[in-house]
């Protein structure tokens, strides 16, 4: 009885020691097929110059599989920088590509955060801050976010188990912005640069322009006060008010000089700017012109999908010509190509009526002469 007892405990001690091996063997073949992305993520400092940060922590990322959507666009060398220059539309590029997401961090005291996926060659992914940071200013407050990361493991990161990626944030501005195109003859809309606009705002029905200092100014002449701060439209039609730390309120974009053969419009003599306030960074409201709601920008960046849909736009219409009168010309005189022009019919008679006199004087000379020698 005694001898078959110890055979069952040395059975049971060499079946728990046995399973506890095989346990650990899966826990090491588990570790070696691990794979570690080490995020480092820092926030700006505001009006720092030069820029300096701070490390951003409780933010939260999220880490989606980009492989699939990756293996389409693999003949695309500028794919990951178009995915990083989504900036605030990423959210939309995800929904509408059907990208997975994988798992969900968020940064420690020191800004890091670590996610941990399966060791794989070929595989690409996508990582995107879930919310904008808060930062706190003056009692203003002020919203960071970062860039969309996108990238693909290499051969050399497999080997190393861990990549380290870096993400800074960058203060998101709500600044007024537009496009400035010129409707042509033929209907069609072109970009037009260097169309010259003014700011201003309505204090006792009396128009009040935004100058150089940020301070405002009263004149009947904004186009020529040199105080008055001009916002002048660049190569793609872009009107964009930057560096200017405008109050909630309204606003008028006024255009004051515009290119040859164009008119300035009746609309865009009051573009309306409506800036409403900001009480909490969960409902940031957006800035909106003429009724249409802005895009914001990070780090002075304005993002690509404005460009590609040049929205909102205000139109200039280009003038009418006055058609030329046809130039009186004689069918003798020879054809050079310049109408006379200067040359009156008037000159013309006269000089017609000069060569006759001649041609009469030579006559009557002949008709004498003929007659002295009978």
């Amino acid at each position: 009885m005694i001898k078959k007892m110890i055979v069952f405990i040395i059975t049971c001690i060499s079946f728990g020691l046995l399973s506890l091996q095989q346990d650990n063997l899966k826990v090491l073949a588990d570790t070696d097929n691990q794979f570690t992305i080490e995020l480092h993520h820092q926030l700006s400092v505001y009006e720092s110059n030069p820029v300096s940060y701070t490390p951003g922590s409780h933010v939260t990322f999220q880490l989606y599989d980009l492989t699939a959507d990756y293996q389409k666009h693999e003949d695309d060398e500028n794919y990951f920088e178009d995915l990083k220059s989504q900036n605030q539309g990423i959210q939309n590029y995800i929904q509408d590509h059907h990208i997975r997401l994988i798992d969900t961090k968020s940064t420690d005291a020191n800004g890091q955060a670590t996610f941990h996926i399966s060791k794989e060659y070929g595989k690409a992914y996508l990582i995107v801050q879930q919310k904008s940071s808060q930062l706190e200013n003056n009692g203003l407050s002020y919203e960071q976010v970062s860039d969309p990361v996108a990238f693909s493991l290499s051969n050399q990161d497999i080997d190393k188990n861990k990549i380290e990626i870096e993400t800074k944030s960058a203060i998101v501005t709500r600044i007024p912005y537009f496009f400035k195109y010129g409707k042509t003859l033929d209907h069609k809309e072109l970009p037009l640069a260097g169309v010259k606009f003014v700011l201003y705002k309505t204090v006792d029905n009396q128009k009040k322009y935004l100058t150089n200092d940020d301070s405002w100014k009263t004149t009947d002449d904004p186009l020529h006060e040199k105080e008055v701060k001009k916002v002048v439209s660049d190569d793609t039609g872009l009107v964009a008010l930057n560096n200017s730390k405008l109050p909630a309120g309204q606003y008028y974009f006024q255009e004051v000089q515009t290119l040859k053969n164009f008119e300035i419009s009746s609309q865009a003599q009051h573009i309306s700017v409506n800036i409403p306030a900001v009480t909490s960074l969960a409902n940031v409201p957006p800035i909106t012109v003429n009724g249409e709601p802005l895009s914001k920008v990070a780090a002075g960046m304005i993002p690509n999908d404005v460009y590609q849909n040049a929205s909102p736009r205000v139109l200039n219409y280009q003038q009418k010509q006055p058609t030329k009168k046809t130039q009186f010309s004689l069918p003798f005189l020879p054809e050079t190509g310049i109408a006379i022009g200067s040359i009156s019919l008037v000159g013309l008679l006269i000089i017609l009526l000069v060569i006759l006199i001649k041609i009469y004087k030579k006559k009557l000379q002949l008709k004498r002469s003929f007659k002295n020698e009978k």
